[in-house]
């Protein structure tokens, strides 16, 4: 990065796939609408050279853009390469190919024209092809020599075109309509090639098959910059932030500079937009120049890749490709703001060196820390099986935090949203922390003073309905309220009597807490931290609210279960 390089103008408020040069397409395409894109690829003058030269994921998500059942003319132009990553990318859910989906692709293909659909199936790998007989249960291949009469009637029997095997299948089976063409289909793709496979077929486990299909696959994946199904976990793997952080501070120039990735992972403008980025990250990507503006954004792509089939597994669900890139955006932030101490200088210095994955995998590290502290307080406060002690928005915080991959719930930055989303600033971490450790120091004082846990309240007389309902600060209410009753700490639920004897006690004519209700809210707290302090203040003001200013007798017990645990009857 030259000192003199300049910021683009607006860059840090455009997407990814802009601010990162990876809009490679032309802008009549990327900013067309489905079939305007058709139309504007139909219409070049050599649309199979374009074609061609598009990298196999940016072609698929061009036919989900426009549309597959509208796109399918542009399949005649794929390559034998475009047609196979096709069907890893759309045909596959997990670790499984899904035949109706294979199917459609197939009849696609077919519907641009009898040679495509010939060459698709000549795309696809010998695995495939046997998968088709002898991955789906009751199809089984026989020789010539089987009579008719010898097959039950339940049973529907094909001869391949060559005279050569006898399929047969259930009749109600999914394939029963579709064998006559698809095995004529097969035959003249390569007849010689389909004897091999269909000698084997008649030997080989489906185990086996859909093993090496899956291997195979993933090896494909890699290639298109993707992880195999069973390796995408890894990308959330929990990184060394304080290591990072070390290594910046070392020198950056001690670093070596990222290169080019190898793959056809080069869709990064379909891939990245739409994703804009946070504050930091844009800042710092405008100041780069070129090439390694370009480098990074293949890494980039890559790691959103790697990000969708994590979240996903199925990588046909393009239309959660957005999110897959923003949560990737929000952590790679998060950890080159950790790195950088939020200095946007030294933050584009670091793109320059250190890989989008080693910063996503720090940023994922810093909320496990967070995420690991709420764990245990939702498990401590009863959390887990169902109850809300906390309140909004501690409880949603809690919850977001403690997931396998923690989100920020957004209502604690602003009230009126109910929303989740990944962590993307280190403000947004501390405020979510610092609801923790409040949390933390608010449970801490029933446990020790007033001997709460999830196990206690199983003993506790009420109905599901008001456990469902029960927050910590009903259990201060409840045990203020068994203070000045009964002169003793309880959760035991109020009797009506109870909650009006309380009521003449804790309340001054005027509505005021009484001395004998502040003296009672001392002898609870004590030298509490200020959260605790904080925690009760709310719970009593709520008090104060609902029944502070109501005459005694006029309390009516059934409508005070958010304040109380009240018994029933």
């Amino acid at each position: 990065m030259s000192e003199d390089t300049p910021t683009r103008q607006g860059a840090a408020s455009g997407d990814l796939a802009d601010l990162l040069g990876r809009g490679g397409l032309p802008a009549e395409l990327r900013h067309a609408s489905g079939m305007k894109k058709l139309s504007y690829i139909t219409s070049l003058p050599a649309p199979a050279a374009f074609v061609e030269q598009l990298a196999s994921e940016e072609l698929y998500l061009l036919l989900r853009d426009i549309g597959k059942r509208d796109a399918y003319p542009l399949l005649a132009y794929a390559t034998a390469d475009q047609l196979q990553a096709i069907v890893d990318l759309d045909a596959w859910h997990k670790h499984e190919l899904q035949l109706p989906r294979w199917l459609e692709w197939l009849d696609l293909s077919l519907a641009a024209d009898i040679d495509t659909g010939l060459r698709f199936l000549a795309a696809s790998d010998d695995e495939l092809l046997e998968w088709l007989f002898v991955g789906q249960g009751g199809v089984r291949i026989l020789g010539n020599d089987v009579e008719l009469s010898d097959i039950p009637d339940e049973l529907a029997a094909f001869d391949t075109p060559d005279g050569m095997y006898r399929v047969t299948l259930p009749r109600d089976h999914a394939l029963a309509d579709r064998m006559p063409q698809l095995l004529k289909l097969l035959w003249a793709m390569d007849v010689d090639r389909m004897r091999v496979i269909f000698q084997q077929a008649r030997f080989d486990l489906a185990s086996s098959v859909e093993e090496y299909m899956e291997r195979f696959r993933g090896g494909r994946l890699q290639d298109l910059g993707f992880e195999a199904p069973s390796e995408a976990a890894r990308v959330f793997s929990s990184g060394d932030p304080a290591g990072l952080r070390a290594r910046v501070r070392a020198g950056l120039d001690q670093l070596a500079p990222l290169s080019r990735i190898c793959s056809d992972a080069t869709a990064g403008g379909l891939v990245l937009r739409g994703v804009t980025p946070p504050r930091l990250l844009g800042a710092a990507l405008a100041r780069l120049d070129d090439e390694p503006r370009a480098r990074f954004a293949e890494a980039m792509t890559a790691l959103v890749n790697r990000v969708f089939m994590a979240l996903t597994g199925d990588l046909s669900r393009t239309e959660d490709l957005p999110t897959a890139g923003r949560h990737a955006a929000a952590l790679v932030n998060l950890g080159l703001q950790h790195v950088a101490d939020g200095d946007v200088a030294t933050a584009a210095r670091a793109l320059e060196r250190i890989w989008p994955v080693e910063l996503f995998q720090a940023g994922h590290a810093l909320t496990l820390d967070v995420a690991r502290a709420a764990r245990q307080i939702a498990r401590r406060s009863g959390a887990n099986a169902g109850l809300s002690p906390f309140g909004s928005p501690t409880d949603e915080a809690l919850h977001g935090v403690a997931l396998p991959r923690p989100l920020l719930f957004e209502g604690v930055i602003d009230r009126a949203r109910v929303s989740y989303r990944p962590f993307a600033d280190l403000r947004e971490l501390a405020r979510v922390a610092a609801l923790v450790e409040d949390a933390d120091a608010v449970l801490g004082l029933f446990e020790t003073q007033l001997g709460h846990s999830p196990e206690a309240l199983d003993s506790l007389n009420i109905d599901d309905d008001a456990r469902r309902r029960l927050s910590l600060a009903t259990l201060l209410r409840t045990a203020l309220a068994q203070l000045i009753v009964r002169d003793a700490f309880s959760f035991a639920p109020l009797s009506a009597g109870d909650v009006a004897a309380f009521a003449r006690a804790a309340f001054t004519p005027q509505g005021a807490l009484s001395e004998p209700l502040k003296a009672a809210l001392s002898r609870i707290t004590g030298t509490a931290p200020e959260a605790v302090g904080a925690f009760a203040e709310r719970a009593v003001a709520e008090l104060v609210e609902a029944i502070g200013g109501v005459r005694p007798e006029a309390i009516d017990p059934r409508y005070a279960g958010d304040l109380f645990l009240i018994a029933p009857g």
